[in-house]
């Protein structure tokens, strides 16, 4: 093999490193044969005479890092580990022992074992359990992250504060997973998240109003405490704001979506039920019924009509529920409906509407 320098034939600006083996990089100063070379914080230099040969290169060294810093919580520096979990109480960022599949040894076995045993946290564990509960739902439910994680983090306030002591973990979560899906404008009926989790309706509304209580006295606690030691609080993100009914518009859309509507039929079906409380016999009614009462209405005034019987079944209500509602929307009709929802529709949905597309009641 050759021996030839790579600073000596190469312009004054051209890097140091070449792809051709047969070149390497030599001391253009002492020109020691073999290279005495050093690399030492992303440098090279020469360990005969000091001159740097190259540097800002990738450094492969072990780095000091630490995530507890950035959250004021002290200076604790690991060479390796991931990010703290929000979403537990301990957190232990360090070496883990990996390793798996069939061909393991017993060595490695037992270390991660004892590893396990070590750093086995009895909070965390029934913590990791519940959330492990939560995605199981989320995913059954289709669920965005957002909301799972918004439950995720209600119910970890509530085991730290110990809040609901006595009440059963899956009431708990069943009433974090409904005040999650209200916070995150994405609204389900008690109905709906007993036939996700199984707890009777009657609790999930107790374990609501009592978690409405605590959230809300807890953030206000927070605030209170940041502003009494001469903080600024930001209210945006300290604060809690409790819920609102679900409204019949919010729900809608998904009866829509659910029954193969259209977006025009949804959009009809949302203006009508913001009309719901000029309407005396409907006003006060479950938004349930009222939104499947809206949603029946659109789809025959357009002429997508659906059967009540389909829209029931997404709903979570009678047949004759529905019905019920209908009439009062039917004896004020002339009234409720727009002249934009008549006659032809705008493209691409299509569609004619027109007041003697419904039905009698």
């Amino acid at each position: 093999m050759a021996n030839i320098s790579g600073i000596e034939n190469q312009p004054p600006d051209g890097p140091a490193w070449h792809d051709n083996l047969n070149m390497h990089l030599i001391c253009p100063d002492c020109k020691q044969v073999p290279p005495d070379l050093i690399e030492e914080n992303a440098d090279t230099i020469c360990g005969n005479c000091g001159m740097v040969l190259a540097e800002r290169l990738v450094s492969y060294e072990s780095e000091w890092r630490t995530f507890n810093s950035d959250e004021g919580k002290g200076d604790d520096p690991n060479r390796v580990g991931e990010a703290d979990n929000e979403l537990l109480l301990t957190n232990n960022a360090g070496t883990m022992i990996g390793g798996g599949g069939p061909n393991v040894s017993k060595e490695t076995r037992k270390l991660k074992k004892a590893q396990a045993l070590q750093q086995e946290n009895k909070a965390d564990k029934a913590l990791q359990s519940a959330y492990a509960q939560i995605e199981t739902w989320g995913e059954k439910a289709k669920f965005t992250s957002s909301i799972k994680t918004a439950a995720k983090m209600y119910f970890k306030r509530v085991y730290e504060a110990n809040a609901l002591r006595g009440k059963q973990t899956d009431v708990i979560l069943a009433g974090c997973l409904f005040i999650a899906c209200r916070q995150m404008k994405l609204p389900r009926s008690f109905n709906e998240i007993f036939g996700l989790t199984a707890v009777p309706k009657k609790e999930i509304g107790r374990a609501y109003k009592t978690l409405e209580k605590f959230l809300t006295q807890s953030s206000h606690d927070n605030i209170q405490a940041v502003e009494g030691s001469g903080g600024i609080a930001n209210r945006d993100l300290l604060e809690y704001r409790g819920t609102q009914s679900t409204k019949p518009e919010d729900l809608c859309g998904r009866y829509c979506n659910m029954v193969g509507l259209n977006f025009r039929v949804q959009t009809i079906a949302e203006s009508l039920a913001k009309k719901i409380p000029t309407i005396e016999g409907l006003a006060g009614r479950s938004p349930l019924s009222n939104a499947a009462a809206c949603t029946f209405f659109a789809s025959h005034l357009i002429g997508f009509g659906k059967s009540s019987k389909q829209i029931s079944d997404v709903a979570g209500v009678s047949d004759a529920t529905i019905k019920h509602a209908y009439k009062f929307l039917l004896q004020e009709k002339e009234r409720l409906v727009d002249e934009s929802w008549l006659g032809e529709q705008p493209p691409p949905h299509g569609g004619f509407g027109d007041l003697n597309n419904l039905p009698g009641a």
